[in-house]
């Protein structure tokens, strides 16, 4: 009596030890090695093999020896189309008239196999030939459900990972590729603009309309030269080097608006809680230099105003830019923040400062809205982490 009640004392503790070990890494292959290697010592097997059912083939994503399988693709037979068709565990004998029932696998004995589910199986092998019994199978059977749970974690993970993986390359050449062209672009638009101040100068007799075209070059000029300087600033947000430097509110806004031009009858209110501020100062100014700059060019009233409030909590910066501007239109409200997403043909409204507000924010961790209303104003609201 007291032989049975340790030997199920032992099983438990077993079973315990199998559970224990699964999951402990999202690595498809280490979480296989942690399990599978510690179930073919504990029940003293001589292999393993985990197959992946694909539609013209089955695949082997994890042996063990890794000799076990000749070739990592396995054609399919009638015996592994039989293990997946259904969840029944099945088990038996390999025997040398079944020589091919398992295409390039090496073995003899006997066989268990365990559908995992999501066109996994497992295949345990015992090459000393002795037959599983089927309170061994009764005890894996919820080992292997948790391992079947385990092996797609780790598949999920896998793809993110690889997708990660590939975002950051893609990334990493889209940058790269806007500083060239910004480089390659900035170079011959300059030659353009002294090739035309050259005109202006010799020509001194020119005829008004060939004037007005080459104002009219001079003022493309300027805004894609705009466009460009804001392509490389949002290609290169997110691998910004700066550190975080103590910035005083009132010198630091004056400057950004000294740096605009500002009609004489807009008007600014600045509210905040704080004189002084650690953040990067680049991108701060980026910030209120593009929603300040939007204001104004909103503007469309003799006397227009702008409200800047700017909120310290804890952990984050509660900010927004009010004007009493001409407002936006609700069919434009979902793309603002969308790139050369633009309401006004001003040189200055290139569709890319707010995307660019949009992206600083999304680095800080925080959230960007608006409000507004035709003929009365927008408002925009932000909120950024505190590094």
């Amino acid at each position: 009596m007291s032989v049975n009640i340790n030997k199920h004392i032992a099983d438990i503790l077993q079973l315990y030890e199998f559970s224990m070990s699964i999951g402990r890494t999202l690595d498809f292959d280490k979480n296989c090695d942690n399990f599978l290697k510690l179930l073919l010592a504990r029940k003293n097997l001589s292999g393993c093999c985990v197959i992946s059912k694909k539609e013209d083939e089955y695949i082997r994503s994890y042996s063990y020896p890794a000799g076990l399988v000749d070739d990592k693709m396995m054609e399919h037979s009638d015996f592994l189309n039989d293990c997946f068709k259904d969840e029944t565990i099945k088990t038996g004998m390999f025997i040398e008239d079944e020589e091919e029932m398992t295409s390039s696998c090496r073995t003899e004995g006997s066989w268990l196999f365990f559908n995992l589910k999501n066109d996994k199986g497992l295949m345990l092998i015992n090459h000393k030939g002795t037959a599983f019994n089927q309170v061994e199978i009764n005890q894996l059977s919820p080992i292997m459900d948790k391992f079947s749970i385990s092996l797609k974690a780790c598949e999920s993970f896998n793809k993110q990972d690889n997708l990660l993986k590939r975002l950051t390359a893609q990334n990493k050449e889209l940058r790269e590729f806007t500083q060239a062209i910004s480089h390659d672009l900035k170079s011959p638009l300059r030659n353009i603009v002294t090739l035309i101040a050259w005109t202006k100068e010799d020509g001194q007799n020119l005829q008004e309309d060939v004037v007005q075209n080459l104002e009219n070059i001079e003022y493309n000029i300027e805004k894609m030269d705009n466009l460009i300087k804001g392509l490389h600033t949002y290609s290169t947000i997110d691998k910004f080097e700066e550190n975080d430097k103590e910035i005083d509110l009132e010198p630091f806004l004056g400057e950004i608006i000294e740096s605009l031009i500002i009609p004489d009858e807009v008007q600014f209110h600045i509210e905040s809680n704080t004189s002084k501020l650690f953040m990067y100062p680049t991108l701060f100014q980026n910030i209120f230099y593009h929603l300040i700059s939007n204001a104004v060019n909103s503007m469309d009233k003799e006397k227009g105003e702008i409200y800047i409030n700017i909120k310290e909590e804890e952990s984050y910066l509660k900010c927004s830019v009010r004007d009493n501007g001409k407002g936006i239109p609700e069919k434009y409200r979902e793309r603002i923040f969308q790139l050369f997403e633009s309401i006004d043909s001003k040189k200055e409204c290139i569709g890319i400062g707010l995307p660019i507000v949009k992206k600083i924010v999304d680095y800080y961790k925080g959230d960007i809205r608006l409000e507004s209303e035709v003929g009365k104003g927008t408002t925009l609201f932000f909120t950024l982490q505190k590094e």
